[in-house]
C-alpha cells in the first residue's frame, strides 16, 4: 500500500508541476471552460492548454481570443484578409462577430477533461472546507500529537527514532 501511494503521490507532483510549467511558460495558458459551445471536442468543465499562435492561422484551427475583455475559445470557420470568422462546434451559426489575429490569444493544444469542476468545487465554500481546512486541521492535529507525546516523554526514555531505541 505504500507504494501505491508514493506512486499515485509521484503523479500529482509530476502533474502539477507540468500545469505550473505551462501557466508560467511565456505564450501558454491553462483556461477553465465554462459553457458548452464547443461540445463534443470541448465540454463545459473542462481546462484546456493553449499555446502560442505566430499570428499564423487557419480554417479549422480552434483558438482562444479575446472578445471585449472576455475569452472565448472557438474554432476558425474561415479567414480571410482583413477578418477572422469564428464558430462553435455546438452552434448551427457562424459567430455574429469577427476578430482580427491580435485578438487570438491562443491556439488550443490539449484538453483535461473535468478538472474545470473540481476548481469549481473548491472554490465554493464546501468545498474550500473539505480541500483545504480539513486536511489543514488534519496535519496541525497530527503534528500537535508529535509535540505533546515528546514534551510528556521522560528524559531518560528515548525517542522512537533514537539511534538508541533501532536496537
Amino acid at each position: 500500500m505504500k507504494l501505491a501511494g508514493k506512486v499515485i503521490i509521484g503523479i500529482l507532483i509530476v502533474v502539477l508541476a507540468g500545469l505550473g510549467f505551462i501557466h508560467f511558460a511565456p505564450g501558454f495558458d491553462l483556461y477553465l471552460v465554462r459553457s458548452q459551445s464547443m461540445e463534443p471536442t470541448i465540454n463545459m468543465g473542462d481546462l484546456i492548454i493553449t499555446g502560442p499562435t505566430d499570428g499564423n492561422v487557419e480554417a479549422g484551427q480552434i483558438v482562444t481570443f479575446n472578445l471585449n475583455g472576455d475569452l472565448v475559445t472557438h474554432r476558425i470557420y474561415s479567414v480571410d484578409e482583413t477578418a477572422i470568422h469564428t464558430k462553435g462546434d455546438n452552434v448551427e451559426d457562424i459567430d455574429p462577430w469577427t476578430i482580427r489575429s491580435a485578438d487570438v490569444v491562443g491556439s488550443y493544444i490539449f484538453k483535461i477533461p473535468y478538472v474545470g469542476w473540481v476548481t469549481r468545487f473548491v472554490q465554493t465554500k464546501i468545498g474550500w472546507f473539505i480541500t483545504i481546512i480539513i486536511p489543514a486541521m488534519i496535519l496541525v492535529i497530527w503534528l500537535a500529537k508529535d509535540i505533546v507525546k515528546e514534551a510528556l516523554r521522560t528524559d531518560d526514555t528515548p525517542a522512537e527514532d533514537s539511534p538508541v531505541n533501532r536496537g
